[in-house]
């Protein structure tokens, strides 16, 4: 079996990301590849593949679309099990791709991910919507949740929990999230994010950090990344690397509210040399 360098699992990584028209389960898969080097792709990509032949063989080309969303919905979460991990949310597990589709667990946007890749099989215009706190999917312009069975989600209920997240003005924050669904980039990186938090959880800095590295290349317009990973070069005992993270965040956010205590933080590790670096 072939053994994978995280530097290659994340050279494919970012070509996905940067290819509109690749499934969005192999940039997922990607992102576990750098778990397990050892990772297979292609038979996940050809189950994904084989739920949506199913799919197709049991709905009529002309049924409308609320059938063929009723059709995708049973064959994931009735026929092959797929729910979500409410009992162990935060486990790192439900953001590999790989460990979703063996363990028929997830959260919602790798539950998504299995659905969005199904659904555009099938040729359906079906995206990714960055709703905040819970991913959700819209099929042929209906909102559903793939962390709860494929439900349809009413609109009503999506400005309340917008207005909970604290929206002031719910109508319009939800018209933007649909206006401007997720692409491949903005749905990898927000399951890296996903990944980072749940290692910090669990004290796993090694890993957190490998999360924020790749979110740095992948989302290089938001400058916090570089401030994290600098933080958590600081705390393994990293400390050029740090200073060089942090001076680089400053460059791009000088106004920052903390910019005095990051610029004592970066003096501070540049005087400092590692034994090993």
């Amino acid at each position: 079996m072939r053994v994978r360098s995280p530097e290659e699992a994340r050279e494919r990584l970012y070509e996905a990301a940067d290819d509109p028209t690749r499934d969005i389960a192999l940039g997922a898969l990607w992102i576990a590849a750098e778990e397990y080097p050892e990772l297979e792709t292609e038979p996940y990509v050809t189950y994904l593949a084989e739920r949506a032949d199913r799919v197709a063989a049991s709905v009529p080309s002309d049924a409308p679309a609320s059938s063929w969303r009723e059709a995708i919905a049973t064959e994931i979460f009735v026929h092959e099990r797929f729910r979500g991990n409410a009992g162990d949310y935060y486990d790192p597990r439900n953001s590999y791709l790989n460990d979703v589709i063996d363990r028929r667990l997830g959260i919602p946007i790798t539950l998504a991910v299995v659905y969005l890749s199904v659904a555009r099989s099938l040729g359906r215009s079906a995206a990714g919507l960055n709703t905040p706190g819970h991913f959700l999917v819209l099929d042929e312009g209906v909102v559903v949740d793939p962390f709860n069975s494929g439900r349809v989600v009413e609109r009503d209920v999506l400005l309340a929990q917008l207005e909970q997240a604290g929206a002031s003005r719910p109508a319009d924050e939800l018209d933007r999230i649909v206006e401007r669904p997720a692409d491949s980039r903005s749905i990898l990186a927000r399951m890296l994010v996903n990944l980072r938090t749940n290692h910090l959880r669990r004290g796993d800095i090694g890993r957190a950090l490998a999360s924020v590295d790749r979110l740095v290349h992948l989302d290089p317009g938001n400058p916090a990344w570089l401030r994290d990973r600098g933080a958590l070069f600081q705390r393994l005992d990293c400390p050029r690397a740090a200073a060089a993270d942090l001076e680089a965040y400053l460059a791009r956010v000088p106004d920052d509210p903390e910019a005095d205590v990051i610029r004592q933080v970066v003096e501070r590790l540049s005087r400092e040399r590692p034994p090993l670096q």
